[in-house]
């Protein structure tokens, strides 16, 4: 269920492709392959479909043979790679500000999703929601992460920060020098992707705060906003705020459009408009789900259910089998390279 109009930044592809220039990387066979415009890596302000961006980055780790390789190719990679959204983080005045610098400019890199800064009692995270739907994700969350957890050591000049990782997935067969070097902090088979640290953190100088060039990095950041922005999918945020609300069994069209603030025939004219419904996209971000959950965690059918808003297990159990031809179970022991 790729959503037409999603789109990610190009660049991230061109970084991926410099740091495995030695590799025996097709990239024009990748861009037919996934639909993307090879030119588009060249372009300061090119973009990729966002089930491009998802796509490239399974091929990529399935051909160097390696299912850990992201976490380490992005952990290492130079800041500023990543034009003015990397010197958002590194160069604010606190670990605070660089949060929530990440989430108001987070529309200058993707119009598929928002990053989500909270603080807490005990101290604050920041959290990537996980995008139902649009095919396989790990391996992009893979290099995410890498990445986000290299702008916290440069940010702090500390080699390992004190952070907890999390993701919803499971742990990759290979092992990374990443997931060595933060052993004991980060945990896989989690209900979400999440990057939490402590209260003393929030409040922490970052050395390299200068506030006259911040004040320049804030002007070009909000000047790339005012473009970028306007290219927003309201197709996403349909969906995403569904796969938010499936756990609370609030995900009714009523309910949705009162969350997104837009009337029920508004939301089915942009449902329409992309060839689609409220019931076929509901239905597909629940499948989606579920198959996630099955295979990438190791949660009790039960929590799986609820969490997908069934209130019994055997009506969860019912639809598995409806979608998938099987039993829950049973979608759990295929090999996860089987064909869905």
């Amino acid at each position: 269920m790729p959503l037409e109009g999603e789109w990610a930044r190009a660049d991230v592809f061109r970084v991926l492709r410099d740091i495995c220039s030695n590799e025996n990387l097709d990239w024009p066979h990748m861009a037919r392959l996934y639909n993307f415009e090879l030119s588009s890596l060249e372009d300061p302000r090119g973009v990729v479909p966002i089930s491009a961006w998802f796509g490239v980055f399974e091929h990529v780790a399935e051909t160097l043979g390696n299912d850990a390789v992201m976490f380490d190719l992005f952990n290492n990679i130079d800041i500023g790679c990543f034009s003015i959204f990397d010197y958002l983080f590194s160069c604010a005045p606190t670990f605070r500000d660089a949060c929530q610098a990440w989430v108001k400019f987070m529309p200058i890199r993707s119009n598929a999703y928002r990053l989500s800064f909270q603080e807490t009692d005990t101290g604050g995270y920041v959290e990537w929601p996980i995008l139902e739907g649009r095919g396989k994700w790990q391996q992009n969350m893979f290099g995410r992460i890498g990445w986000a957890a290299q702008q916290m050591e440069h940010a702090t000049d500390m080699h390992v920060p004190p952070i907890l990782i999390e993701l919803a997935t499971s742990p990759p067969k290979n092992t990374s020098a990443f997931q060595k070097k933060y052993q004991g902090r980060l945990k896989f088979c989690a209900p979400h992707n999440r990057i939490s640290f402590p209260r003393t953190l929030l409040s922490r100088q970052l050395r390299r705060n200068d506030p006259h060039l911040y004040e320049i990095i804030l002007k070009a950041a909000t000047s790339e906003l005012n473009s970028f922005d306007r290219l927003e999918s309201p197709l996403s945020r349909i969906a995403n705020e569904v796969a938010s609300s499936l756990s609370n069994g609030s995900c009714t069209l009523p309910q949705i459009a009162a969350k997104l603030g837009m009337s029920q025939r508004a939301v089915q004219r942009v449902l329409e408009k992309e060839g689609t419904s409220y019931r076929k996209l509901s239905e597909e971000i629940r499948r989606s789900a579920a198959e996630r959950y099955l295979r990438s965690t190791e949660l009790p059918m039960k929590e799986i259910a609820f969490l997908l808003g069934f209130s019994e297990l055997s009506t969860f159990s019912r639809a598995v089998k409806t979608w998938f031809g099987v039993s829950p179970r049973k979608v759990r022991e295929a090999p996860a390279d089987q064909p869905r």
